[in-house]
């Protein structure tokens, strides 16, 4: 069974890297990440010493990273039922619990580790431009920690929706929606409507923001029960595009 599941996973490795898309998402989120981060960097240039060290500079970095993490994994999901080339993944991989384990943890692993590479990246260019504010080991093993599982839960989130719909863009709506838009949108409507607190502090982008930045739309989070609600998202996705992936016809 382990060398089935490794077997799958190099050919899920392969798969990921000989489309275009992926090379694209890949320099688009690094341009991105870079880019925050070089200006950033040239902004705490020009005013008095900044108070943080690089790593901190580099923190919001991190939710454009996400961004392109959200994406890319999704679309990494999607793109066999899309173009049709789940049929022969199948008939190569007849263990659909298999492709599913394999197709997870490559889109996973391989999203996140491009993010947490980028972000890390972003704070070595602050700290090259502004050398005052230091770069701390210690810090840096922080942030990194923070965003690793951040990033990896909302990109085995994308997955697990990318094989429930099946459908790159529906996929998208739905993932950037739950991590990135509703959160801001029951936010600023709790603040009328106080009842959606809750719902804004039961979803997945509320917990990434919390486990980040440390501030979330409910007075009431803790780094404990953002972690549960990520995971228990992360868990239902999976399950039920695990699912559909095992028991649903694969061209439907």
């Amino acid at each position: 069974m382990s060398t089935l599941i490794g077997r799958t996973a190099q050919a899920e490795w392969a798969r990921i890297w000989s489309v275009r898309s992926s090379w694209i998402f890949a320099f688009a989120t690094a341009a991105a990440v870079l880019g925050i981060g070089t200006m950033i960097g040239l902004d705490a240039s020009s005013g008095p010493p900044p108070d943080g060290t690089a790593w901190d500079g580099a923190l919001p970095t991190g939710f454009f990273a996400l961004f392109g993490i959200l994406a890319w994994a999704t679309v990494c999901s999607t793109a066999d039922h899309t173009s049709g080339g789940i049929i022969p993944t199948l008939q190569w991989t007849p263990r659909r619990g298999v492709l599913l384990v394999a197709r997870a943890t490559v889109i996973a692993a391989t999203t996140a580790v491009v993010g947490l590479l980028l972000v890390t990246a972003a704070g070595l260019v602050i700290w090259a431009i502004v050398p005052a504010v230091g770069a701390p080991a210690g810090e840096a093993a922080g942030l990194i920690g923070r965003l690793a599982f951040v990033l990896t839960s909302g990109a085995l989130l994308a997955v697990g929706i990318g094989l429930l719909t099946r459908s790159t863009a529906g996929a998208l709506v739905t993932v950037l929606a739950l991590m990135l838009i509703l959160p801001f949108v029951l936010a600023q409507l709790s603040l009328v409507y106080t009842w959606l607190e809750s719902i804004a502090a039961g979803m997945p982008g509320s917990s990434a923001l919390y486990l980040v930045f440390g501030e979330g739309p409910y007075e009431e989070m803790t780094t404990t029960s953002a972690r549960i609600t990520l995971v228990a998202w992360v868990v239902g996705a999976l399950f039920l595009g695990g699912l559909r992936l095992i028991r649903g016809d694969a061209d439907r």
